[in-house]
């Protein structure tokens, strides 16, 4: 018994000492120094005036290539889920698709996902959009409602191409101009 005692009090001593203690109601443990506040994104991120040259995301996807510095318009939307949960990546899609909602005769409740369209069309007009930090991974934070962002917003994005081969097209944007929230 006195060995035991001795093990949880010298355990619980070394817990405390290193900042683990145990979650509440469960047997995980809780790192006490841990950073748990979200990443903000950059104060700069969102533009006050719109850039000038705008292109289509078709134009830019037609000739980009890793580096370009790049300013294109478009919509958020591509799917049921354009924006990554807890990161700070959307799918934004070029002129030469039509939205749902664009139709009035459509009924659609999720118009931003474009469902109207084929996957290989999708692809064709759209590229992924993503805000990363200095390492050059995306932010862990969520962009959907940051400044109004929503999905079918019209957005100006400012960025660098990270990549573009095939259908496929990344861009680490460094600025956004809402046109239409």
């Amino acid at each position: 018994m006195t060995q035991v005692y001795v093990f949880v009090v010298s355990a619980t001593v070394f817990l405390a000492s290193s900042a683990w203690l145990p979650e509440a109601g469960s047997s995980r443990l809780v790192n006490l120094n841990a950073d748990t506040s979200a990443p903000a994104l950059p104060s700069n991120l969102f533009l006050e005036k719109e850039p000038e040259g705008a292109k289509t995301v078709e134009e830019v996807k037609a000739s980009a290539k890793a580096g370009d510095k790049v300013v294109f318009r478009g919509r958020i939307g591509g799917s049921k889920a354009p924006f990554v949960e807890k990161r700070a990546v959307f799918t934004l899609m070029g002129a030469g698709l039509k939205a749902c909602s664009d139709d009035p005769e459509d009924k659609c409740t999720t118009p931003w996902d474009y469902c109207c369209d084929t996957p290989e069309a999708i692809a064709k007009h759209s590229a992924t959009i993503q805000v990363v930090d200095a390492s050059g991974a995306p932010l862990r934070v969520g962009l959907k409602g940051a400044n109004g962002l929503k999905e079918l917003s019209e957005v100006v994005v400012q960025g660098t191409v990270k990549e573009a081969k095939d259908k496929i097209m990344i861009v680490n944007a460094t600025g956004f101009f809402i046109a239409k929230p």
